[in-house]
Formats: C-alpha cells, structure tokens, sequence
C-alpha cells in the first residue's frame, strides 16, 4: 500500500518511433547564447586570408570546402578538447553543435586533417590576430607576465627513442628486408652477420649510391606491393641512418667539449700546483737562509724542523688534486666512442626517434617523455601573450626568446589599442630560467626564483641587504625575500600554471596530433588561440565582438 497518493503511476513513455522534424531553420537548432555562434561570428570578424590562399576557385570540378567553415570547426573542436579528425567527422554526424558549424555539410576527417597540415604559418598567424581581437576588448593586463615551461607528449612512443648504435641497426634491418634477395644481401653484407653496419653504408657517398639503386629495384618490382614495401623500407633506412649521423656528431660535438673540459681543469690544476710548490719552495729558502744565519751565530731557531718542500700539506693536496684530474682524463680517453665504459655501463648517450625526428626525450615530474617544451607567457588577466615550442629539455635558454616575443605582443597590442604607452611591469620565472645572464639581460623589469617552489629566495634567504659589489643572484634573492617581492612573485603560479593546466586538459594538449616540430608549434598557437577566444567570450560576454 502507498502511503503518500501524490505520486507518478509510472514512467514517461519513450516514444521513439514518433515522426518529427527539426526546425527547417539551423539558426532554431541551439539558443541565442550558445558560444557557438560567438565563434562563428569571431571567425567572420577575423581576417582569414591565410587560410583561403591555397584555394583554386573559377574553374570546373567540384566545389571544395569554405576555409571559414572548417577553421570554425577546428576551433570549436579544441575548444571542447577534441584534436583528432576522426572524432570532429563523428561529431558533425551526431553533434548538434558541430552540424550547425558545418551546415550539414560532414566533411571527412580526410579534408579536415589535409586542411590543419596545410595551414601551419595560418595558424601562427591566426594567433596573433585573436591577440589583437583580445586587445581591442580591453584584454591584456600587462602589470606581470608569467612565463613558464610545460612539457607536452609528442605524437611518438618512448620505446622508439633509441641511440647511434639502434639506429643503425635498425637501418641495417631495413636495407635487408629491401635488399629482397640472397644475391643483393651478399654484395651488401659479405660474409657479414647482416645486423653490423656494412662497409657500403658506412662511407655517405656509397651509401646514396647504394640506396638509390635499392630503390630503383623497388621501382622496378613486377610485383607493385612488395615494390612499395621496399620502396618504404629503403627510405625509413635513409632516415635512421641521418638521424644516427645527427648524433654521431652530437656526440663528436660534446665528446670533444668534455675533453676540453677536463684538459681546461687538468691546466688550472697543474698551474695551482705549481704556484703552490714555488711559493712554498720559497719560504722553505727563506727559513734556510735564516738557519743559516742563526748557526754562524751560534743560535738556534725555534719551532718544528721544517719538512720537505713535497712533503707540505699543501704540496700533497695539490699534486693529488693534479693525479686526480690526470686519471679522470686518462678514464676518459679510453671509454670507447660507443658511449659503454669498460666496465660495460651505458652512459647517457643522446637518443633520437625515427617516428618524429624533431621530440627529444623530456623530464617530466613523473618520469622522461617523448615531447617537445612548451613555452608561455600569460599576462595577468590570463591572456595568453606569446607562445612558442622548442626542443631544450630546460628553460634556461628560453627567457631572452620569450621576452623578444611579449614584445612583438605588446606591439600587438599597441597597434590594436592605439595606445603606444603600453609596456609590460615585470615578468615573473620559476628557478628554471636562473642563470646570471638571464638575470643581468637587457629588458623588462624581472623576478626569477632563486629555488624551488617553497624557496624562492634560495636555501639560505638573506637576512639583510646586499652590499654594492653583491652578485645579481644576491640582489635577486634580496628583492625575492621582501614583502612586496614575495607578494608579487606569488602571482606567477596563480597565473601560468591554470592556463597550462587548460591547455593540456581542456584544450586535448597533453599529446600533440601531429609529428614534426612545425606541425607542433602550429598546433600549440591553435590551443592557445581558441583558450584567448574563448576568454574573450567568457569575461566579456556577447558584446566582446562588438566591443572589439
């Protein structure tokens, strides 16, 4: 029995087989403030010249896709952070939002992938045009910019990264599986094992000849796959075996900056230690020559019986220092060019990855990733002001190139604005960019941690104000440790680090879509386009497009 009688007798009926229509009109499909229409209605406002240069129009064939349409979509679909063409297809299949954009008209993801490949320069250049659509709305705080690095997964697996030596062996493999006979493999191989590096491969000159001729035998193959599959083969060896003599001479590079090193400190030591053995000589033959003195005397010096001059402490201490640095370089001179010690332990040779060329392998705080870092600086309003993606593992090259491009922001932002008084306040950087040279470079006013998050000011902060002659880093750490410049160094994590946090999370950036160095900056300056248009929406709702 139901105690309350005001209750439903059942469920609401389903009734999916009852005929109706849509609204004829897709203008009646979403409501007036959908953000839909307000990215519509910025794409229009915005100058897309770049992305129609590449049409062909005027002539017979079938009419191609509007550029304005498929840019619409690409940002919509960031904006909801959906990167992959597939998935935008499927959307404008089943996505209200996404067949509004498109009119219906379902471009495959084919198109949509042919158009992000295309437009690599649109895109940057798209970037700044939002920038100047932001500032003209009254965006861009520029009291302090917050910079800082993220790394983001590059569209290659960590188990293709491998050094000089897997790469030739891999390039080995696929000259024998594009060789394709036995009588190919023994003019390439000999009496070789076949995984060594063969004497034709080794020499650059008998390589290109050697790799030619491969492939005009998998031109030639009567049988057309197994032609394209050693067509491909020879061409993935072609690019294993650059990318292994970009690392040789990495590590040609760098062996000899080490050895310079160690012959450098070897130099310094010996020179110490000889300045320290004169000058000790020194006084032994000054205390001599007042022995001498004091016996024709008839007298006897006080103090110990002086000790032999290579006998001193100082002496021992030094000559140690100079066997030390003598067994360091000779340890150096005979570890073998592979990058194995004779004890068999692998150093940390450079790798490479043949899927994308242009990832390194990047330190994350869970551990190393095949990626690119990316750099941003965000202005106080959460504007994001410059971007850039560079293969540096570290920051600390980066600070003069980010401030020459909030320059070329702010520019941007002048012109936009009309208003050429402009300028940024200080720029804030982790201890990632802490360096004496980036703290004494020509430009704006600057913070740069001195340690890490919970000490800024370095493990021993300053109790006092730094004298005259104090380093840049003492000065720094100074400025770090007072109220105001702890105040406003606090800004820098509130104001980078939750638009490095949307990009990755609701932009899909936490791996890009496409390989290559370019492809990667010109999808980063998409991300972070779509999060300033939609910031623009957002803070200044839907009269930011009439405003601006």
């Amino acid at each position: 029995m139901i105690d309350n009688w005001w209750v439903a007798k059942g469920f609401m009926p389903v009734w999916r087989d009852q005929p109706m229509l849509l609204p004829p009109d897709l203008r009646d499909w979403l409501p007036v403030d959908h953000q839909v229409w307000f990215v519509l209605d910025a794409v229009a406002r915005l100058d897309t010249a770049g992305f129609a240069a590449r049409a062909r129009l005027g002539g017979a064939g079938r009419a191609g896709y509007d550029p304005d349409m498929l840019l619409a979509l690409l940002i919509w679909a960031y904006a909801g952070g959906v990167t992959s063409s597939r998935q935008v297809e499927r959307r404008c299949r089943e996505d209200v939002a996404f067949m509004v954009i498109s009119g219906l008209a379902r471009p495959d993801h084919a198109t949509i992938a042919r158009f992000r490949q295309q437009h690599d320069e649109a895109f940057v250049d798209l970037f700044t045009k939002v920038l100047a659509l932001c500032g003209r709305a009254g965006m861009g705080g520029l009291g302090h910019v917050a910079v800082d690095g993220t790394k983001i997964a590059a569209n290659a697996s960590m188990q293709a990264m491998t050094d000089e030596d897997g790469l030739r062996r891999i390039a080995c493999r696929l000259v024998e599986q594009a060789a394709a006979d036995d009588a190919v493999e023994d003019e390439l191989f000999g009496d070789a094992r076949g995984d060594e590096l063969p004497e034709a491969l080794q020499d650059p000159a008998r390589r290109r000849a050697l790799l030619d001729e491969l492939i005009e035998r998998a031109e030639t193959d009567p049988n057309r796959d197994r032609g394209g599959k050693r067509r491909r083969a020879v061409d993935k060896a072609d690019r294993a075996l650059a990318l292994a003599d970009e690392l040789a001479a990495v590590r040609d590079t760098t062996r000899r900056a080490a050895r310079q090193r160690l012959q450098d400190e070897l130099d310094a030591a010996r020179h110490s230690a000889a300045h320290i053995r004169a000058a000790v000589q020194q006084k032994a033959d000054e205390r001599a020559t007042q022995h001498a003195a004091a016996a024709a005397e008839g007298r006897r010096l006080p103090g110990a019986k002086p000790v032999p001059v290579d006998e001193h402490s100082h002496v021992r201490r030094a000559q140690t220092r100079v066997e030390a640095v003598e067994a360091e370089l000779a340890a150096f001179e005979a570890t073998p060019h592979t990058g194995k010690t004779n004890s068999g332990k692998k150093n940390n040779n450079p790798v490479r990855c043949l899927t994308d060329p242009d990832c390194r392998l990047m330190p994350t705080r869970t551990g190393f990733i095949a990626g690119l870092n990316t750099q941003l600086a965000v202005a106080a309003d959460y504007l994001i002001l410059a971007v850039e993606v560079v293969q540096d593992t570290g920051d600390v090259n980066q600070l003069e190139p980010m401030h020459d491009k909030i320059d070329d922001a702010v520019q941007t932002l002048r012109d936009a604005t009309a208003n050429p008084d402009l300028a940024v306040g200080t720029t804030l950087f982790d201890a990632g960019y802490n360096s004496h040279d980036n703290l004494t470079a020509p430009g704006p006013d600057r913070l740069i941690a001195q340690g890490k998050t919970h000490q800024p000011t370095g493990p021993t902060p300053p109790t006092q104000p730094p004298h005259p002659n104090a380093t840049a880093r003492e000065h720094m750490a100074w400025r770090l440790s007072t109220p105001e410049g702890k105040t406003l160094y606090r800004k820098r994590g509130a104001t980078v680090e939750p638009v490095n946090a949307h990009l990755k999370d609701r932009r899909g950036l936490r791996r890009f879509s496409r390989r290559g160095l370019t492809a990667a900056k010109a999808e980063a300056h998409l991300a972070a386009a779509v999060t300033n248009l939609l910031r623009l929406a957002t803070t200044h709702g839907p009269t930011a497009l009439t405003t601006a």
